[in-house]
């Protein structure tokens, strides 16, 4: 991290690299044309401007709710009420407190019964199963997801479309905002089974068809391109089989034919034929799959887990390759545009590693250990006032596999790097920070991933940025 140059200067924002140097403008100047003209296109977004606009509605409604006379709810109302709002353990202590006003003897003993023995099922499947163990409720979700302080942040996922100009934006509000280059029409997608929402895949093909991945499972929405109404007709699809949710991973295969979800409840990886409403799971036995990364051409793909086990599946026969880490898990993977190379962090170090493929072997040479080797050391540093480095949330690789963007857990800025693949070989280089405006931190990255849609030929690809603020900024590499 030390060869990386300096940080904009105090009250100065970087806006884009241009011919290999970065352009900065002071904060007071920044706006959605900054950049210049190769971004006239492209929506405005932020979310956390309109979540507040959402919230500021919602309570006029709850101060309005204020003014209706309370019920009182009978014992079977009210258990009956807690069952479908917030699930059978939850139902079960509300008939076991003894602090309710209509508490009956005989329910609340059978409910504490019934208790007991959930939590003596539960002590056995953590000692058969340990690393199930601290892996329930919502807070699980954002450990193994790959936006920082998922459970805080305004913008949950952003991931744009393979083949048209088009990008889906998951708000904390368990909302979907669709923006393309016509403004005035923003589709939102909203569901009650669409809940702390994880990850998000376009299907590639196809112009609207979007996989969500969330606490129920996964959502299959169909948003007709040609619609003049901002709430889709249509409600999603749910895809749920067995234990396997909350789901952390969709990702569609390149073709579109099929689509893989990974759970941290379940160590299968299930491989969905979503026309035929039909899954094949990927059995092994271990921790359950936390991450999954089809290679660009879908001859492989790579899925993580919840321990230190990850594996690279060879797509044609479904055979695996398994690989460990040391300590952690593994945080984040990306793929060269070849598939020739893997690059991934891990949650405990602040290592950049790559293994290398090459005609399907790992390397070039038997003789070569099979392992991964350390290609950057992503250690905080201070520059000036400010720490940068650190432990890694998040890679993003552009569709040119020439420049990759990666952020860190601990401290704010983004750092880039210019990176050149000579068939076997890689190599690195530091090209700049980017930071955000004031406290600003970013939560998710991702680039843009359709080639046909340009503003100038000059443009060679873009970084999109969530900040913590809920502002979504384009950064440009011309």
């Amino acid at each position: 991290m030390a060869a990386f140059p300096n940080l904009p200067q105090s009250g100065e924002i970087s806006i884009c690299e241009r011919n290999g140097r970065i352009c900065t403008l002071p904060i007071t100047e920044v706006d959605a044309s900054s950049a210049g003209n190769e971004l006239s296109t492209y929506p405005e977004i932020n979310i956390g401007r309109e979540l507040f606009h959402h919230h500021a509605s919602m309570q006029v409604r709850e101060d309005r709710r204020t003014l209706m006379v309370p019920v009182n709810e009978t014992l079977v109302k009210r258990i009956t009420r807690t069952f479908f709002e917030e699930g059978p353990v939850e139902a079960l202590q509300e008939a076991a407190c003894e602090d309710n006003g209509q508490y009956n003897a005989i329910v609340g003993s059978l409910a504490r019964y019934l208790l007991v023995l959930i939590g003596c099922g539960n002590r056995v499947k953590y000692f058969l199963k340990p690393h199930l163990k601290g892996q329930q409720g919502v807070d699980s979700i954002g450990k193994y997801t790959q936006t920082k302080e998922w459970h805080k942040s305004s913008i949950r996922y952003i991931r744009w479309h393979p083949n048209c100009f088009k990008i889906a934006i998951a708000a904390s509000d368990d909302s979907i905002r669709i923006y393309s280059d016509e403004p005035t029409i923003v589709p939102i997608l909203k569901s009650g089974l669409q809940k702390s929402i994880s990850s998000m895949a376009w299907r590639n093909l196809t112009s609207g068809e979007l996989a969500v991945g969330c606490q129920n499972g996964a959502l299959i929405w169909s948003v007709d391109p040609n619609s003049l109404i901002t709430r889709p007709l249509s409600q999603a699809v749910q895809l749920k089989h067995g234990n396997h949710f909350p789901v952390t991973s969709v990702e569609w295969s390149p073709n579109g034919c099929l689509l893989a979800t990974a759970s941290i409840n379940d160590s299968d990886v299930l491989i969905w034929d979503v026309d035929q409403s039909k899954q094949v799971p990927l059995r092994r036995v271990g921790p359950p799959c936390a991450l999954l990364k089809w290679s660009p051409t879908g001859s492989k793909l790579c899925s993580t887990t919840v321990g230190g086990v990850f594996r690279v599946w060879q797509t044609n026969k479904w055979s695996p390759d398994r690989w460990t880490v040391n300590q952690g898990t593994i945080q984040s993977v990306v793929w060269s545009r070849s598939d020739s190379h893997l690059l991934f962090v891990t949650s405990e170090d602040s290592f950049l590693y790559c293994l290398g493929f090459v005609e399907d072997e790992v390397f070039t040479s038997t003789l070569v250990p099979k392992s991964a080797i350390p290609i950057a050391d992503l250690s905080k540093i201070a520059i000036g006032q400010a720490e940068v480095g650190g432990r890694p949330q998040a890679l993003a690789w552009c569709p040119q596999s020439e420049y990759l963007a990666v952020t860190f857990k601990d401290t704010s800025a983004i750092a880039i790097f210019n990176t050149v693949i000579n068939r076997s070989q890689i190599s690195i280089t530091p090209s700049c920070f980017l930071t955000g405006i004031g406290i600003e931190s970013a939560s998710c990255i991702c680039f843009q991933e359709h080639q046909g849609r340009r503003s100038s030929e000059k443009l060679k690809t873009v970084l999109t940025i969530g900040w913590s603020s809920g502002r979504v900024q384009y950064f440009p590499f011309i």
